[in-house]
């Protein structure tokens, strides 16, 4: 036992001599510590792709339980540019700017979007979490209609045109109850 101690204590003797000689070696002064700042950092948040996004025709504010429903708007849709663009299944021709922002302060669950023009138009949606929608023809019409689930935040709407160049008046629709196409007045005849 006496000699495990005098071995554990040489050791440990060794091994302090060695820690003391690298210590000397170099001629690195101690890092300072940072200064503090007075202010600490604030966190960044992510910037909102759909802020301050530009529309042609304007922003339309909803939230639940909003009246009267439907909410009708109008407009002209343009070709500008490929709707496929946007999504491998659109098909048509929208505007480079979206034609209207629907700005919601409540999520919605189910909510029909619905163009409705007397050519034929298609839709296209890009909700604030990225998701892209379209639709060209509603079951037996021309009329194009969504129904999804949108939560709060900006969603972009495109009401865009089967040729490129091509131009047509719309109507657009909002509603949270199930409704027909014809509850949706056409545009004036020019």
């Amino acid at each position: 036992m006496l000699l495990a101690s005098s071995t554990y204590r040489a050791a440990a003797s060794t091994a302090v001599a060695l820690l003391a000689a690298l210590a000397g070696c170099t001629d690195k002064k101690p890092m300072a510590e940072p200064p503090e700042s007075e202010h600490a950092p604030e966190p960044v948040e992510a910037a909102d792709p759909y802020e301050h996004t530009p529309s042609r025709f304007g922003v339309v504010p909803l939230h639940a339980g909003f009246s009267p429903d439907p909410r009708v708007v109008g407009g002209t849709a343009i070709g500008e540019i490929r709707a496929k663009s946007m999504h491998r299944k659109c098909k048509g021709w929208v505007s480079k700017t979206p034609d209207y922002l629907l700005d919601a302060d409540t999520a919605f669950f189910k909510l029909h979007v619905l163009g409705r023009s007397r050519s034929d138009v298609l839709l296209v949606v890009r909700t604030p979490d990225g998701r892209v929608l379209c639709n060209d023809n509603r079951n037996g019409t021309t009329d194009p209609m969504l129904r999804s689930d949108f939560p709060i935040g900006t969603t972009q709407i495109w009401i865009g045109v089967r040729e490129e160049g091509g131009k047509a008046d719309y109507r657009l629709g909002f509603s949270e109850v199930k409704w027909r196409s014809s509850s949706i007045p056409l545009p004036d005849l020019d």
